[in-house]
């Protein structure tokens, strides 16, 4: 049933008009007993090869395999964030295992997923406090704001965010925590500028966060954490195949 509430939104085969498609296995659902799940073999390389020799290389040589491979990683971050923040309905174990570059039949490679195990639903009041927690601190860089949507955010009790001085607290660590994963452009420190987009350090946001877990009582779903930890290995594949690249 997740395989196909995931592909109902996702799957290329069933011709979503979503911005992101991907390819999806199809459940062989006449030979499925309640211990045996039967599925389509999804023929493809894991993504975590595409960094290196994934040895797909389509004619135009190695050149055109590094940008072939940059753009799938673009694909898999459009996709996770599209789950995430759009359609929320979230694969919630997207390790690099189980997204698979896979070359379709005019050449051409797009995204695969497997493991359907764990499916998450996000709340639309979540999806829309995350959007506006990004927009808050990375445009306008008001950490107070952001702390007062932990609530809808679902990661901290209310009764810790109706405490003056605990929510004080909360945002002077919040405040660090953005200082170490948020590198801003040198020249617009200080500034509004909505153009001034920085470079997000998914490892040191997670490694900030954990930390703040016992002293506020933060609960972190599991899709929330192995969603950031996704992402972070994708811009680590990403930055191997362009150091530029600003996920």
């Amino acid at each position: 049933s997740n395989i196909a509430q995931f592909s109902s939104l996702y799957s290329r085969r069933d011709g979503t008009s979503k911005d992101v498609s991907v390819i999806v296995p199809k459940v062989y659902t006449e030979l499925c007993t309640e211990n045996v799940l039967v599925m389509e073999w999804i023929d493809g390389v894991k993504l975590t090869d595409v960094a290196g020799n994934d040895n797909t290389t389509s004619t135009g040589g190695q050149s055109n395999t590094v940008e072939e491979n940059l753009a799938l990683v673009k694909v898999a971050i459009d996709s996770t964030l599209s789950q995430l923040l759009v359609e929320g309905i979230l694969h919630a174990d997207p390790h690099a295992g189980n997204l698979l570059k896979v070359r379709l039949e005019d050449d051409s490679v797009t995204l695969g997923y497997l493991d359907f195990g764990i499916v998450s639903t996000i709340p639309e009041q979540v999806r829309d406090a995350l959007i506006c927690s990004v927009a808050l601190q990375v445009f306008s860089r008001d950490v107070d704001a952001v702390s007062s949507l932990f609530g809808e955010l679902r990661l901290i009790p209310q009764h810790i965010l109706d405490d003056d001085e605990e929510r004080a607290a909360l945002a002077e660590a919040l405040e660090i925590t953005f200082e170490n994963s948020l590198l801003y452009p040198e020249d617009t420190a200080g500034e509004d500028d909505t153009t001034a987009i920085p470079v997000l350090k998914f490892d040191k946001l997670l490694d900030s966060l954990s930390r703040l877990v016992p002293r506020f009582q933060f609960d972190l779903p599991p899709y929330f954490i192995n969603n950031a930890r996704a992402l972070s290995t994708l811009e680590g594949i990403a930055k191997s195949l362009d150091p530029s690249f600003n996920v």
